[in-house]
C-alpha cells in the first residue's frame, strides 16, 4: 500500500511538471509558478515520508532534500532528512546535518542527545563523552540520558567512572528496570566482546 502511494505521488509530480511546461508557452498567470513549485515540494515530502515508513532511509533523505526547495517545508524537511541519515547509519552526513540543526536551535535537548550519539557512532568518543556529561548535568531527572552515559563510559573502558555514575543512578532511580543488568556489566568489567555502544536515542 505504501509503495503504491509513493508511485501515485510520483505520478502527480509528473502531472504538475507537465502543466507547468504547457503554461510556459502561453500567458503566464501571476503566482502560478510558486503554486506549482509548492505542490511539487508537497508531493516530494509525501514520497519521502512513504520511504521513511518503509525504512528506506536513503531514498527518503533524497526526497526530503528535494522538498527543501519550498521554503514552507524546508525546515521540517531538513530535520527529517537529518533523521533519515542517522537511522540509515549514514553518520557522516547525519553529523553535519545535526550540527546545523543545533545552530538553529541551540537549546534543543533532543538534538543535543542525537548529536552526542552520532559523534559516538563516528568514533569521536571523547567528544561524545563530554557532551553526555553536559547533558546529564542539564537533565538531572532524565534516567535514560544517565544510562546512556554509563553505557558509553563502559564502551570506552572507563569502568570506575561508569561505576560512580551507576551509584548515582541507583540512588536517584531505585525502581529503574535496568539497574541489575547495568550492575552486572560493570562488575564483570565487560570483556571486549561484550562491549556495547550507547543506545540510539529517539531521533
Amino acid at each position: 500500500m505504501k509503495q503504491r502511494q509513493i508511485f501515485f505521488n510520483v505520478f502527480l509530480i509528473s502531472i504538475f511538471s507537465f502543466f507547468s511546461c504547457q503554461s510556459n508557452s502561453g500567458f503566464k498567470i501571476p503566482g502560478e509558478r510558486e503554486i506549482i513549485n509548492k505542490n511539487i515540494a508537497s508531493e516530494y515530502f509525501a514520497i519521502a515520508d512513504g520511504y521513511a515508513d518503509l525504512k528506506k532511509y536513503d531514498k527518503a533523505a533524497q526526497y526530503y532534500k528535494l522538498a527543501m526547495k519550498d521554503k514552507g517545508v524546508a525546515k521540517s524537511a531538513y530535520y527529517k532528512m537529518a533523521r533519515c541519515y542517522a537511522l540509515g547509519k549514514n553518520y557522516k552526513q547525519a553529523e553535519e546535518a545535526y550540527e546545523n540543526l543545533l545552530k538553529l536551535d541551540p537549546d534543543n535537548t533532543d538534538i543535543k542527545l542525537s548529536l552526542a550519539y552520532i559523534h559516538a557512532m563516528n568514533g569521536k568518543n571523547e567528544k561524545a563523552l563530554s557532551e553526555y556529561q553536559v547533558l546529564v548535568k542539564e537533565n538531572p531527572e532524565n534516567s535514560a540520558i544517565l544510562e546512556n552515559y554509563i553505557n558509553l563510559l563502559m564502551f570506552n573502558q572507563k569502568f570506575e567512572d561508569a561505576d560512580a555514575q551507576f551509584k548515582i543512578l541507583s540512588q536517584k532511580f531505585p525502581d529503574n528496570k535496568n539497574l541489575q543488568n547495568l550492575e552486572e556489566k560493570i562488575n564483570s568489567k565487560l570483556d571486549k566482546s561484550s562491549e556495547i555502544p550507547p543506545e540510539q536515542p529517539p531521533l
